[in-house]
């Protein structure tokens, strides 16, 4: 063997040497090390167990706890779970001021974990209390007080063991509550509120400064014979104050709560727990009727849009007085703000809340409440409310809604371009409506360039319409009617034509009633129009408004126009009862005047109703004696001018009765007596009539003249209006008759009228 390979030989036995002493070096000293931890380790659980056993620690709680909730405190055993564990079973504190008798806060189990190392320098550092189970019961008693103590709290615990005489301080850092239940009972009213499955944890909390804190919990409501759960998850920081409650602060509690499949959002900052200021904000999805089934609103057709509601307010008077100083909601471009108050010291609670909203466009409402499509809202909306509750009953003392260039059908009146006010006071019974520069279609009546306002006052209704043009004429209107409700209802009206067509204006009242008489329940179904002689008169007749039971007014119109007649000027006053459909009680008086006008088309009216045929008769009678040339009447029977005409009549169950009715005019003079029954369709009536006499030679029968040799007609119209009969009478006395109709005149001036045409009448606000 050479020496090299002896030199390396002898080398690795060395390295095995030293490897085998190390090794059993290290294996000693670890079990040395071993026996020393475990020497310790007894030491500190002999000390531990003389320092603090389940008894000392038993009593310490008990001690403490009673003496800082001044309430008494029940512990059943105390058992050490682990070296560092402690575990309290049957924990409870008794309610002395509520519910007597019943445990105000009670747990299955109490853990406690603390550090070891501190208890050498007489700490007992606890890392977390956990309360598993726990159940905390707040009532109410009948006198309002809760049962809430007011805890004692002045820093770290120091207490003295018994065994040593030792002082030891005690200091918490986290606390953790597990599925607890806290449970709310008014024991005045009876009503319960419960939170289940209650879990918190305070990390390093400190009673006088802010503290983090997580929770999750649900809470259960009952709504009538539906019960609502409603899941909480959150995060923020709690100020205990020393449960000094008047300094208790909650500061960005951030919360999801579980209402719709979306959790909506909420932050709450929360001061002074006696009369707590609070400042919250909730971020709503978007969520439809059928997700609020615990309401019942399943088959209810509306949406919410996604919203964000904030609250700024107090609680005061022992939690019975609710002020929101302020309060927002926006959804989509509709924000509303307001503010009220919730006074629970009242029984029922009284309240009061005033909400407005901004300027928002009315299209496209009706995603989110379908029965709006129907009115197809354009333009732009806002609106103000005033909502209270007193003796249990809510009412609206104050409503107001505004538009702009706003167009809808509402129940079949098609407003456009509408800019107005609506104003609703005392629960809707005082109403107050404006709008201008408007147009509103009524079937086949359009109202253009539309000026009105109208009010709703103790059961009576006033309207006005400043300015319109009806059907292309300008108009204008005052209307009121005193207790609208009642069949008694009086209505009262003024109106001014510049042009009046007496058929188109009855076309706009069918047009009305055709629109409103759909719209009320147990409606009056109309017979169906009818043709052929007096069919004007029947299909008038049986379509007369059924609420025009007393109806007053007065007509004034710049232009008369008519089939038999036109003027320059009319008036006419008007009261009657009984204006109803088929006018059999139809009562009152009519007074009308017509000036500076024309009798139309005589013999071709006479062809087309009988009536008219038989009223006509002398004058076509004396047209055919044209041609002895006697006399021209011509234009008699043509277009006839006049220059006054007047007509006073009384109604009673629907017979008329003339009291005077006369024409006056250069070619053509008549005076009227006697009546005409409308709903028999029968009359008895006497026309005296002068003309002027066209020709220069000839001469007339005696019985066509009056005394004074001028042409004159006398003659009775009777019978049914279908089958007249004429009888020619002695014309003597004609012109003296027609000379007393005319200084008889009316008994009005048709003062009323001329007034409302120059003045202006206002609906009150």
């Amino acid at each position: 063997m050479g020496p090299k390979r002896k030199r390396k030989r002898n080398w690795k036995k060395r390295i095995w040497r030293l490897t085998k002493k190390a090794l059993t070096w290290g294996f000693r000293l670890a079990l040395l090390l071993s026996m020393v931890l475990l020497l310790i380790g007894g030491i500190t659980w002999v000390i531990f167990l003389r320092a603090f056993n389940a008894q000392h620690i038993s009593e310490l709680i008990t001690t403490e706890l009673q003496k800082r909730l001044d309430r008494p405190v029940a512990i059943e055993s105390l058992d050490l779970k682990f070296i560092n564990t402690v575990e309290l079973k049957g924990f409870s504190v008794l309610d002395t001021e509520g519910d007597l008798g019943q445990a105000l806060v009670s747990a299955e189990t109490v853990t406690l974990h603390f550090q070891l190392l501190p208890l050498f320098h007489q700490q007992l550092i606890i890392d977390e209390v956990s309360f598993h189970y726990p159940r905390f019961s707040v009532v109410r008693d009948k006198n309002g007080y809760y049962n809430i103590p007011h805890v004692k709290v002045k820093g770290d615990s120091v207490y003295t063991s018994s065994s040593g005489g030792k002082k030891f301080t005690v200091a918490v850092e986290d606390w953790a509550v597990h599925d607890g239940v806290v449970q709310y009972k008014d024991l005045s009213s009876g009503v319960t509120h419960a939170i289940y499955g209650l879990n918190l944890h305070f990390e390093r909390l400190r009673f006088n400064e802010l503290s983090r804190f997580t929770m999750d919990m649900v809470l259960r409501n009952q709504w009538k014979d539906g019960i609502s759960d409603m899941e909480i998850k959150g995060t923020g920081h709690i100020n205990l104050a020393d449960f000094d409650w008047s300094k208790f602060a909650l500061r960005s509690l951030r919360s999801q709560v579980y209402l719709f499949q979306k959790p909506v959002n909420v932050t709450l900052d929360l001061d002074n727990l006696r009369t707590p200021y609070f400042n919250i904000k909730a971020e709503i999805p978007a969520f439809e009727g059928k997700h609020l089934s615990v309401f019942h609103l399943e088959k209810t057709p509306f949406s919410v849009p996604k919203s964000v509601v904030t609250a700024k307010g107090n609680l005061s008077r022992n939690y019975h007085l609710l002020k929101v100083t302020q309060a927002t909601a926006t959804a989509a471009d509709v924000k509303v703000e307001g503010k009220g108050e919730f006074d629970f010291t009242k029984t029922p609670y009284a309240a009061t809340f005033t909400a407005s909203t901004n300027s928002f466009k009315l299209a496209g409402k009706s995603k989110y409440y379908t029965p709006l499509s129907r009115y197809a809202l354009t333009g732009q909306g806002q609106m103000e409310v005033q909502v209270a509750r007193e003796e249990g009953v809510y009412t609206v003392p104050s409503f107001v809604a505004e538009v702009k260039e706003s167009s809808g059908n509402i129940y079949g009146f098609k407003v456009e371009n509408a800019t107005g006010e609506f104003r609703a006071k005392k629960n809707f019974s005082d109403l107050y409506a404006s709008f201008t520069n408007s147009k509103l279609t009524v079937a086949n009546t359009v109202f253009d360039k539309l000026n009105i306002n109208a009010s709703w006052r103790k059961g009576n209704l006033y309207a006005y319409i400043g300015s319109t043009e009806l059907n292309g004429d300008p108009f204008k209107m005052s209307l009121s009617v005193s207790n609208l409700k009642s069949a008694r209802r009086k209505i009262r009206t003024a109106m001014h034509f510049k042009k009046l067509d007496p058929m188109a204006f009855i076309g706009t009242v069918q047009d009305f009633v055709t629109v409103i008489v759909p719209l009320i329940p147990g409606r009056v179904h109309f017979k169906a129009p009818v043709e052929g002689n007096l069919a004007w008169l029947r299909n008038f007749r049986d379509r007369l408004p059924n609420f025009m039971s007393n109806f007053a007014g007065s007509i004034v119109a710049d232009e008369f126009t008519s089939q038999v007649l036109s003027g320059s000027q009319f008036n006419g006053e008007f009261e009657l009862t009984g204006l109803r459909p088929g006018m059999k009680r139809l009562s009152g008086n009519m007074e009308a005047r017509l000036q500076g006008g024309v009798i139309h088309q005589m013999e071709k009216l006479a062809e087309e109703q009988q009536a008219l045929n038989i009223t006509f008769q002398p004058f076509i009678i004396m047209h055919r004696m044209e041609r002895a040339g006697s006399f021209k009447v011509g234009k008699v029977l043509k277009d006839v001018a006049f220059t006054d005409m007047a007509a006073s009549v009384n109604f009673e169950n629907g017979n008329m009765q003339i009291n005077n009715a006369y024409t006056v005019g250069p070619v053509l003079s008549a005076a009227v007596s006697g009546w005409t029954d409308w709903v028999s369709e029968n009359f008895d009536i006497i026309i005296w009539t002068m003309f002027s006499n066209t020709s220069r030679s000839g001469a007339l029968a005696e019985n066509l003249t009056d005394e004074s040799g001028d042409p004159a007609l006398a003659f009775r119209v009777s019978s049914s209006m279908l089958k007249p009969k004429l009888e020619m009478l002695r014309a003597k006395k004609t012109g003296a008759t027609i000379r007393a109709a005319q200084e008889k005149g009316l008994t009005t001036t048709f003062e009323t009228g001329q007034e409302f045409v120059k003045g202006e009448f206002n609906a009150k606000k």
